[in-house]
């Protein structure tokens, strides 16, 4: 399949894998394996995991682009290691609750999110995608966001806090959040009490309704 049949067929998507190739050109699996590490290595793909690809620019287009790139980037997560949805730091920092560090120009963003498979981590252009582990009782209170065409999973802000709080173990007091970086966020009203202690309840581990 030539680079411009790719463009073509995924210019409008923000993923596409080795098996859409394999079938829609019809060549042998080492012809495709071939091309698209040449592809790769050329720069006109990149390689978000094992088999998993994204056009890079400027191929990738219809609302795709740089100006979407902190939304488009976050909505790679569920695709490179389904099904997960973010959580835990990035949504709490995304919405304000908590105070976001200073990264320099040279590091990744990190973006977190939980699922019921083992815990993994994968490293691209894009970022560092952290999955977590958690009970499948507790996967729940997420909802979907657009990122141009492509939809995306993340958790309220309320319930990314439960899975940071359950995850990272131990006890939550206010000095711990406050240490977190927390302070400033949940005083300006950055989460919706009543549906936070609606989740803490459906969740139905002490530690959460404590904290």
């Amino acid at each position: 399949m030539k680079f411009a049949d790719i463009v073509r067929l995924f210019g409008d998507k923000a993923w596409f894998d080795f098996e859409m190739v394999l079938l829609l050109s019809g060549e042998a699996p080492a012809c495709v394996h071939t091309a698209l590490y040449r592809l790769r290595e050329s720069g006109k793909i990149i390689e978000l995991r094992r088999g998993l690809f994204s056009l890079a620019e400027p191929w990738r287009h219809r609302g795709l682009g740089t100006g979407a790139a902190p939304a488009f980037a976050a909505s790679l997560s569920s695709a490179i290691y389904p099904p997960s949805y973010l959580s835990g730091r990035w949504v709490l920092k995304r919405c304000g609750a908590l105070e976001s560090a200073i990264q320099s120009q040279d590091s990744l963003p990190e973006f977190s999110a939980v699922t019921a498979r083992p815990a993994k981590v994968f490293e691209n252009s894009f970022g560092r995608y952290s999955y977590a582990t958690l009970p499948r009782d507790l996967l729940f209170g997420a909802m979907t966001e657009l990122a141009g065409s492509e939809r995306f999973r993340l958790a309220f802000p309320e319930k990314a806090l439960l899975d940071l709080c359950f995850l990272e173990g131990g006890e939550w007091d206010k000095a711990r959040f406050e240490a977190e970086g927390f302070g400033t966020g949940l005083r300006a009203g950055r989460l919706n009490l009543e549906r936070l202690g609606a989740f803490a309840a459906r969740a139905g581990r002490p530690r959460l309704a404590r904290a």
